[in-house]
């Protein structure tokens, strides 16, 4: 907190001093609410870069991409400083668990790297004090239309990007076949299929049916996927509180009590549905099509007894999508560079080469005509996973978008949730107490 707090006060001054220069584009596009991105692209004009004389250098920040893949960001940077002579890039590699402690760190001493690879919750908390870069004052419309429309949403705070969307993920359900053998039964299709799959595995193999983390960890993303949408048009009030979330809610509850899912997820995250799901104590988890290399590295026995379905959707319902970004900090003293690298690292040629090394899919348009999207890999699995992603990610949304407080929102959800799936407290009290910590918190009137 008391980074935030040295940071707010260094970045304040920055803030007033930008607005003043950018005059009423910048102030439009920092009030701007939601939705209104495509009428302020109009109004942007793309700064051309500062002139230099002499070297430049850029620090990239990027989370666990070394040591494998050393060779493919030292080609990739090699190739960038060709493209801009003078321009020289000095690579950090962060773990991820550090990656929040250190940017905090170093925006509060004003040491802050040019290129950081984060998510776009965390990248929103900084948005909201002013600590990063706007896109749109370096890129043109062009730049800007090459990425995925729902990636791009996905960094945005308060109608203003903050940030260009590098690689995604998207949910599937990866299916223990040979359980759900034993039990009799085929993979459910959807949250209305599970309660007969869920029952099946209970009498005839005593597992449990499935481990979606209830801890905080994708507790929102799961409610999103049986409800739709968290909150309303005007992101004022949750949405989950009406008869959708209320079942959601209630289905949940029962999944526990019947002992369908385990208890442990109250407690542990993708880890634990992991642990489980090799162990065959789980038959189903949502997860990445990412984590199919790593079933097949920890218990290769288990290949050929998987299958995969696409995620699990109440109708009306948009499938999820994950975004990994590339922010540029305001106390860059190279912004137009910094925002290069960053576009250079995202463009369709360098995210095309970076998913053929890791099952992991690309946020720009170009990058899917490639045949290697369609040609098969020689494993049915593994094509069957990247069909159904691929598809999800063209139809698909960022299911918890960035919040203002999404700490107290998460928080708040999580403790009543749990406290409904356990049976401490009726599901309408628990809406009830969620609606009214989650109303002032996103800034509406009671």
């Amino acid at each position: 907190m008391r980074l935030l707090t040295r940071l707010h006060m260094r970045q304040s001054v920055k803030r007033r001093s930008l607005l003043g220069a950018l005059g009423k584009v910048g102030a439009l596009a920092c009030a701007a609410p939601l939705g209104m991105l495509g009428t302020l692209g109009t109004l942007r004009s793309v700064a051309a870069p500062a002139v230099h004389t002499g070297r430049i250098e850029l620090t990239l920040w990027t989370m666990q991409l070394a040591p494998f893949h050393n060779d493919y960001v030292q080609s990739l940077l090699s190739r960038f400083e060709a493209s801009l002579p003078g321009v020289r890039v000095k690579w950090v590699d962060v773990a991820w668990a550090e990656m929040e402690r250190k940017v905090l760190a170093s925006l509060a001493a004003g040491t802050a790297a040019d290129v950081v690879n984060l998510n776009p919750q965390f990248c929103a908390r900084l948005a909201e004090l002013g600590a990063l870069e706007d896109p749109r004052q370096h890129l043109s419309e062009e730049d800007i239309a090459a990425f995925l429309p729902a990636a791009w949403r996905a960094n945005q705070f308060a109608g203003a990007p903050f940030a260009l969307p590098w690689y995604l993920s998207t949910t599937v359900n990866l299916v223990r076949q040979d359980l759900l053998e034993r039990a009799g039964v085929q993979a459910p299709r959807g949250f209305e299929e599970l309660s007969a799959a869920a029952k099946a595995l209970r009498t005839h193999t005593d597992r449990y049916a499935w481990f979606a983390p209830m801890d905080g960890s994708l507790a929102l993303e799961t409610l999103a996927a049986m409800n739709g949408p968290l909150l309303t048009p005007d992101g004022c009030r949750p949405t989950f509180t009406g008869e959708a979330g209320r079942k959601a809610f209630e289905l949940l509850r029962t999944m526990y009590r019947e002992r369908w899912v385990p208890p442990s997820v109250l407690t542990e995250g993708h880890r634990g549905a992991v642990q489980q799901f090799l162990a065959g104590e789980v038959a189903m988890m949502p997860t990445g099509m990412q984590f199919i290399s790593q079933v097949y590295r920890t218990n290769p026995t288990l290949r050929g007894h998987l299958g995969v379905t696409p995620q699990w959707l109440q109708e009306g319902c948009r499938p999820n999508i994950a975004v990994m970004n590339l922010a540029v900090p305001r106390a860059s003293k190279h912004p137009y560079q910094a925002m290069r690298l960053a576009q250079f690292i995202a463009n369709s040629e360098n995210q095309l080469a970076l998913v053929r090394r890791v099952p992991l899919l690309p946020s720009t348009r170009a990058s899917y005509e490639d045949s290697w999207f369609t040609a098969p890999s020689g494993d049915a699995l593994v094509d069957a996973a990247r069909k159904i992603s691929i598809e999800q990610v063209f139809q698909g949304d960022v299911q918890v978008p960035p919040l203002r407080h999404y700490s107290k929102l998460r928080s708040s959800f999580v403790r009543q949730l749990q406290l409904s799936m356990t049976g401490r407290l009726e599901v309408q009290q628990a809406l009830q107490e969620i609606s009214r910590v989650w109303v002032p918190l996103l800034g509406c009137k009671t």
